[in-house]
Formats: structure tokens, sequence, C-alpha cells
């Protein structure tokens, strides 16, 4: 009797180690059934990615494809249209872009589906669409004639930018400097972004013209001198010292400056008609050459180890065409 009862507890166990091995084989059928095709996607925050996996939908084997969709290669359609701003003037508006805020005469601003933001630069004759030289050399020296310094523009400069300026009255700057998301291979212009440093002088100019696939209505590029001079003369036109920067740009001898290269629009003060960080922060690579043998760059705006003062926005400073953490870039759209 008592052996009897002995054997009892091994014969529940034995039974329900046998109910939950058919369970585990049914779930084990269920989930062979399943595509196990997962990808991790990098999340932004501050800075840092984080991975999160996602479970993907099912896909025949033959379709699986590791290919990234490019937010801004898509098909661009429909018209340019001009739209009223907030002072009553009307902008020249490309498809897939809004307008946003501002005023036409001190930097409206436009967005892509994407949230890539662009400010219209109005220039009401041609001939104020020119090169000129402010202040050279860190040292306040002013030189009047630009050919003193056996500078020019890029030989396959396109001459359809002036076109374009005689039929629109303008163009459009990125409102930031050029930066970088993750897993994205086209530069941005956005609020928040480190900006795309260490990048040599040809594949920032390679990245601006493709930063959109080619459409019919506008081309963007590497900004030029004649673009950077212009936005310098409408900027003091419109009463801002192009002379000296201190006072609104990130900068060693600024009260507001931070001693090192920031997120892009990461101070309201470093703002001039709705333009972030043209003066301070990163040197920002042009078109423009210089040099008697080898051809190299010029970049502008200084940098936030520069003073305000000896480097404005409208100061030239010379390099040689390599990638450097502190010389970004930033992007010019002309209207076709």
């Amino acid at each position: 009797m008592n052996m009897n009862m002995n054997k009892k507890p091994f014969f529940i166990i034995g039974t329900v180690c046998i109910v939950l091995i058919l369970i585990i084989a049914v779930i084990l059928i269920i989930e062979s059934g399943k595509n196990p095709s997962q990808s991790i996607n990098y999340v932004m925050s501050n800075g840092i990615s984080s991975p999160q996996v996602t479970q993907q939908p099912d896909v025949p084997e033959n379709e699986i494809t590791n290919e990234v969709t490019d937010p801004n290669e898509q098909k661009i359609e429909g018209e340019i249209t001009y739209v009223e701003t907030t002072d009553g003037g009307k902008i020249p508006v490309p498809p897939t872009f809004e307008y946003v805020e501002g005023d036409s005469k001190t930097g409206a601003v436009i967005q892509d589906k994407n949230e890539n933001q662009f400010v219209w630069v109005p220039i009401s004759d041609i001939n104020n669409y020119q090169r000129q030289v402010f202040v050279n050399n860190g040292e306040g020296t002013k030189i009047e004639d630009i050919d003193e310094l056996n500078l020019k523009d890029i030989e396959d400069y396109d001459s359809s930018y002036d076109d374009s300026i005689l039929n629109y009255g303008g163009f459009y700057v990125a409102r930031y400097e050029a930066g970088r998301e993750i897993d994205n291979e086209k530069p941005v212009s956005k609020a928040g972004v480190i900006p795309w440093t260490q990048i040599v002088w040809e594949k920032a100019r390679n990245l601006s013209k493709e930063m959109y696939s080619e459409n019919d209505y506008f081309q963007t590029d590497l900004i030029n001198s004649y673009a950077w001079d212009s936005i310098c003369n409408w900027m003091r036109s419109t009463g801002t010292n192009i002379d000296d920067s201190t006072n609104y740009g990130n900068y060693q001898n600024s009260s507001n400056g931070l001693n090192k290269v920031v997120e892009t629009g990461s101070n309201i003060r470093w703002k001039v008609n709705n333009i972030y960080d043209m003066a301070g922060n990163a040197w920002e690579y042009t078109t423009e050459q210089y040099g008697d043998h080898e051809r190299y760059h010029i970049g502008r705006g200084g940098g936030y180890w520069n003073y305000g003062n000896y480097y404005p926005i409208s100061t030239r400073g010379t390099s040689e065409d390599g990638s450097d953490l502190y010389i970004g870039f930033r992007v010019v759209l002309y209207l076709k």
C-alpha cells in the first residue's frame, strides 16, 4: 500500500511532461511557417543611435532586397507656383515644397515633404548677384579688387543659375548647414542635426548636386561665391554688420559661443534673415577656387575657434579640399 502511494506522484509528473512536450511541438510547427526576416532600425536621440529590432512583413524570397529607400529619390511633378508671404510679397515655390514662414524681403522659408528648409534670397537686379571681397585674412584688411587674390569660381559654373535669377528675382539657400542623418546618404537642411564635416570638397559638391532626384523645376548645388556674397550684401541692406559677426555667430569671442561645432539651429541668436550659422560654427566649403597651378577651394564664414570680428560671415579662408572636422558645407537651390 505504501509502495503504491509513493509511485503515484511520479506518474502525475510524467503525464504533465508529456502534455508540455506536445504543446511545445505545436508551437514550433506554427513558428516554422513564419518569415524570420528582421532588420535593425537606428533611432536618433540627442545625437546617439540606439538599435531597435522590428519585424518585417512577409516577403517572398525572390523579392527580398537590402536596398534602402531614399526619401528624396522621388519623382517630382507639379509646377512652380507663387505664394503670398506674411508681408504681402510673393515668392516662387517649387513642387513638393510649401511656404512655412517669413517675409519675402527678409527671409521667407519653404520646406519639402521631408522637412528640409530653404530661405528665399531676393535679388532685385542681376547686377547685385556678384562676387565681392569684404574682409580677408582675419585681420580686417579690406581688399577692393577680387582679382588681387587670384580667385575665380569653378570653370563649370552653371550659367543657367544667372538665367534663374533673371526669371525669378532670387534663389534659395539652405536654412541650415548641411547635416547628415543615420541611414540617409543625402544631405539635409534641418535643425538639430550635427553638421556634415570630415568630408572632402569633391564629395560635398556631388552630394549638394544630388540632394534631390533630377527634375524639371529646380537644381541644387554647393553654394558658390556669387550666392554667398549676394547673401552678405542682402544681409547688410537689412541692417546686419557683415564685417563683425561676433554677436550673431558661434565664435570664440561670442558671449554665447560654445567652443565647439554644435547642432544646426542651436541658438536663435545665430540666425540672420532666417538663415542659421552662416557666421561661425563650422567653416563652409564653396565652389570658389584659388591657386595658380593646383586649384583648391575657398571656405567662408569662420569657425567656432575664430574671432567674429576677424573672421566674420563675409570672410574667405583657404583650404586643402581635404576631410576636416571643422569644415562643412551648405546647399543652394535654383529654379529652372
